[in-house]
């Protein structure tokens, strides 16, 4: 897979994948818990490999940044590495699918480790480094500069509350605009439908639901704390955030362009208290549902995930309950501390390889009558 391939790929993912939780990735679908990461991808031939680390959060070593507005600038960085992770495994998976579409995969019966070492998985880290820097300077000029600019083309003060209410505007449209377009693509398509498949897992847990197919294809492919929501609190937050700071701007410049590209710059810092404020609202918000005022609050992102998410099928459900149910295993051990010690895999990174989600499930003993935690999302 070339790193243009890669990145109309990581481009959506950037953009819709939320702060924690669960994220759908390459032919497969990334589940964080408070102490698990696993990333479950399909593999060309049906067969479904996992990968499962122990995940510890900034915040649980630097206890401060649990505080409001730090935790969701937190969230961000973390969602943002987590994400890069996921692509990097769900992209090896792909290429090797690519690169040997006739040959079986190397555990053709049953379950097994999957035979990776740590240099494969270091493979390829600069070229994927390239294609994120890459990634993230064209979001920040296609939907930060070209908005910003096209404001100031239009006559408007960067100084003034209405530039902000303006440059809100076109980043909306630009977004959504965006959407649109890539959703037209045969693998953003399919990558849609992971992120519903996602979301339809996180409402079968939240539910205390068996972790099945059957009781997961039901449920909604919407989600209240679903990224593309938290994206479109960020553009209303950022507009009163910039309208409250950006007036206090030094002039560095008599030429208002020059004096806009300053404000735009000065912009780069301020999007993590942005991001910070639009992450405690939507928080409050997912902790108030039956509040009226929340509908006005979760219901345009709600109405937002039509477009980044569809309806999937069931083996793409099974790869989603797959990944959740590995991160879940953890959790599990760490509440069972006798368990944990007892188990010799517990501190160790699992790579495992499976013929069928019907293979996993008689290898993992996570049901939901087990389940003690739940996980954010």
């Amino acid at each position: 897979m070339g790193i243009f391939s890669k990145l109309r790929i990581l481009l959506p993912l950037l953009l819709t994948a939320p702060v924690i939780g669960g994220q759908a990735v390459i032919e497969g679908v990334m589940m964080r818990s408070p102490n698990s990461l696993a990333i479950a991808v399909r593999r060309k031939d049906g067969r479904i490999v996992i990968r499962e680390d122990h995940w510890l959060s900034f915040s649980e070593r630097l206890p401060f940044l649990k505080w409001p507005i730090l935790r969701g600038a937190t969230m961000l960085v973390e969602s943002m590495f987590n994400g890069v992770q996921a692509l990097n495994f769900s992209a090896s998976q792909a290429m090797e699918d690519e690169e040997n579409p006739d040959e079986p995969s190397s555990n053709t019966t049953g379950h097994g480790t999957v035979g990776t070492s740590p240099e494969d998985d270091k493979k390829g880290n600069w070229a994927l480094g390239a294609t994120v820097a890459f990634s993230l300077a064209l979001s920040f000029l296609i939907f930060k500069g070209v908005p910003h600019l096209a404001t100031m083309f239009f006559g408007f003060n960067p100084a003034s509350g209405s530039f902000h209410l303006v440059d809100g505007a076109i980043k909306l449209a630009f977004f959504v605009g965006y959407i649109v377009l890539i959703s037209r693509m045969d693998e953003v398509k399919r990558l849609f439908m992971y992120h519903g498949a996602e979301h339809k897992s996180v409402h079968t847990y939240e539910g205390k639901e068996d972790l099945v197919v059957k009781t997961t294809l039901p449920q909604s492919t919407a989600h209240p704390r679903c990224g593309t929501t938290l994206i479109l609190l960020v553009i209303t937050v950022s507009v009163f955030v910039f309208a409250l700071f950006i007036p206090f701007v030094p002039v560095v410049s008599s030429n208002s362009w020059l004096q806009g590209l300053f404000a735009l710059f000065v912009k780069i810092p301020l999007m993590f208290p942005v991001a910070g404020v639009a992450y405690e609202v939507q928080r409050f918000a997912a902790k108030n549902p039956d509040a009226s005022w929340v509908n006005l609050i979760v219901r345009p992102g709600m109405l937002m995930q039509r477009l980044t998410t569809r309806e999937p099928d069931p083996k793409q459900i099974e790869v989603a309950l797959a990944a959740l149910r590995q991160t879940l295993w953890r959790e599990i051990e760490v509440q069972d501390p006798n368990r944990g010690a007892s188990n010799p895999a517990f501190e160790k990174e699992l790579m495992r390889e499976y013929a069928s989600f019907e293979d996993f499930e008689l290898s993992n003993n996570v049901h939901s009558s087990m389940l003690n935690t739940t996980p954010s999302m």
